[in-house]
């Protein structure tokens, strides 16, 4: 994944989305990914790679609208409901 790819993401998945509530701002994307505000800086200049998983949870969201970061949190805090 390319810094530009990242940054479109972002803006789509967190930003766009949140059109009628509060900016999206870094610490709070950072936050989500579990890493820090000045990781997501350095993945978004280029200085430090951008991992895998990151990548991944940001196509889906891409790709599936539907999917929310309260979703997603929701099936991680309580993975017996994947089963239900």
């Amino acid at each position: 994944m390319t810094p530009e790819r990242l940054a479109f993401l972002i803006n789509h998945c967190f930003r766009r989305r949140r059109r009628d509530s509060l900016t999206a701002y870094q610490r709070d994307i950072a936050r989500f990914l579990g890493i820090t505000p000045h990781t997501l800086r350095r993945y978004l200049t280029g200085k430090q790679p951008i991992p895998r998983q990151v990548e991944v949870i940001l196509e889906i969201f891409h790709h599936y609208p539907a999917i929310t970061a309260d979703v997603v949190d929701f099936l991680i805090n309580h993975p017996d409901a994947n089963n239900q």
